[in-house]
């Protein structure tokens, strides 16, 4: 009795489509050409061994790997971007990059989590399709993470020791400037700019005057004192003050009247519509135009019932009106 085949579970994974990259970084690699088809033919033997679909070798020649910035890798990304390929081949991960920063951006914006593409390293045995090859990927990128706060606390660490050593960084600050010298630390040695002293004393002055920074900034401006930039502004006179120890956090400024307190400077309205009509009568007969009458009435505070700008409608309206109550027929609806 013949006994059939067991039909079998597994399935063939699907063919991906892949690009292959490959790199040397100095020259004479490159006129030598070994490094650059040793490369290749291991790709193309990983490709055919594990049915790849290998659609094309991109090469760098003498470029180094110490940045993204590369014609052949910008082709490689831009083919899996255009759905030209899935996944990226290299022979070892250090022919796509040797920085482990540059390596943690690719993982973040092609290779990683929930990213369409794949990553394949035929010497270091990564597979980003399998368990596997993500938990090695997801290793390099935590010590990339680590990497970079590591540079950063140093950084911090740095730049306070040398702030309590007195070291300034940055420009120096308005009404100085750094000379050649240096003192017994090694720091540059500040001297004043006479120029920008005198601007001090002026901001001094104005500032006791209790002038507005505004007004104080149109003010240096229109006198010609020197500043760093086109014209004064507000934030560049904080700056200043700050730096100078002229400003006073606790006085109050002056500050632009709100709006509350600009419309209780106005006077009130009166947006009766028979004497605004009268009146309107009155300023015809000095032979005005609808549109005078209509700007004659807002300055007078005549406004209408509803909004506070005349129209020339409005004004025929009201002239209307008025020839309508000489004649005794007055409308009981304004």
């Amino acid at each position: 009795m013949r006994i059939p085949k067991s039909a079998s579970t597994s399935t063939k994974p699907q063919q991906i489509r892949a690009v292959g990259y490959v790199r040397v970084s100095t020259e004479i690699q490159v006129s030598e050409g070994v490094s650059l088809e040793t490369q290749r033919v291991k790709i193309r033997a990983h490709c055919i061994a594990h049915d790849i679909d290998l659609i094309e070798i991109i090469s760098d020649d003498g470029v180094s790997a110490k940045s993204l910035e590369r014609p052949g890798l910008k082709r490689a990304l831009w083919m899996l971007d255009a759905g030209k390929a899935e996944a990226v081949v290299v022979v070892k991960l250090d022919r796509l990059t040797r920085s482990v920063k540059d390596l943690g951006v690719l993982c973040e914006h092609y290779f990683g989590d929930g990213k369409p593409w794949s990553l394949l390293a035929v010497s270091d045995s990564i597979d980003t399709r399998s368990a596997a090859g993500k938990l090695v990927l997801n290793v390099l990128m935590s010590v990339a993470q680590w990497e970079r706060e590591a540079i950063c606390e140093r950084t911090r660490e740095g730049m306070n020791h040398l702030k309590n050593l007195g070291v300034q960084f940055g420009a120096a600050p308005y009404g100085w400037r750094y000379s050649e010298q240096t003192d017994s630390f090694g720091r540059r040695v500040l001297v004043e700019v006479i120029e920008e002293q005198r601007g001090i004393t002026r901001i001094r002055e104005l500032y006791d005057a209790d002038e507005r920074m505004k007004r104080i900034c149109e003010i240096l401006t229109e006198e010609g004192v020197p500043c760093r930039g086109d014209k004064w502004y507000r934030r560049t006179l904080y700056r200043v003050l700050s730096r100078a120890g002229v400003r006073d956090p606790e006085r109050p400024r002056k500050s632009s009247p709100s709006k509350a307190e600009r419309l209780a400077a106005i006077p009130s309205a009166v947006r009766d519509k028979q004497v605004a009509a009268v009146r309107a009568t009155e300023l015809r007969t000095y032979g005005m135009s609808l549109r005078q009458i209509a700007v004659q009435l807002q300055s007078e505070r005549l406004l209408p019932q509803r909004g506070d700008v005349w129209y020339a409608a409005g004004v025929m309206e009201l002239l209307r009106m008025s020839t309508a109550a000489e004649r005794g027929v007055v409308k009981s609806k304004c």
